[in-house]
């Protein structure tokens, strides 16, 4: 379902419309959209479809995305934590259950997001800053 979402929105960026099923289109490519824009549709598309995915869909991609902001090279744990967890606290100011995907959010990533609501003036509820 992300994935398709990435697809989507990849073609989009070129211009076009994604062919049905394509996935060579968006790998590899020279024109894709920079990874922290990628990655902010993704975080948009997550909120959006997050009562669609189960338990263990969501795990999945929150660790994913907590190895790489723990792990990457700072140009990619930038681009998740600017990209993906700020287009999520985005959806949050605007309605997304956050605290219903919380705790499959790691250490480093929920320390972004309180620091980013601490840098923005949004004081984080209890269940943010509880581990």
């Amino acid at each position: 379902m992300l994935a398709s979402e990435d697809r989507a929105d990849t073609e989009a960026w070129r211009g076009g419309s994604p062919a049905e099923g394509s996935v060579s289109a968006v790998e590899g490519a020279e024109d894709a959209p920079p990874l922290t824009l990628r990655l902010a549709n993704l975080g948009r598309a997550f909120a959006e479809r997050a009562t669609e995915l189960t338990q263990d869909q969501c795990k999945q991609v929150l660790a994913l995305l907590e190895n790489v902001e723990a792990h990457g090279s700072e140009y990619d744990s930038t681009a998740v934590a600017t990209g993906f967890f700020e287009s999520l606290l985005n959806a949050w100011d605007s309605g997304f259950d956050l605290k219903s995907v919380w705790r499959y959010v790691g250490p480093e990533c929920r320390a972004y997001c309180v620091a980013w609501n601490d840098f923005n003036g949004v004081e984080s509820p209890a269940w943010m800053r509880t581990p």
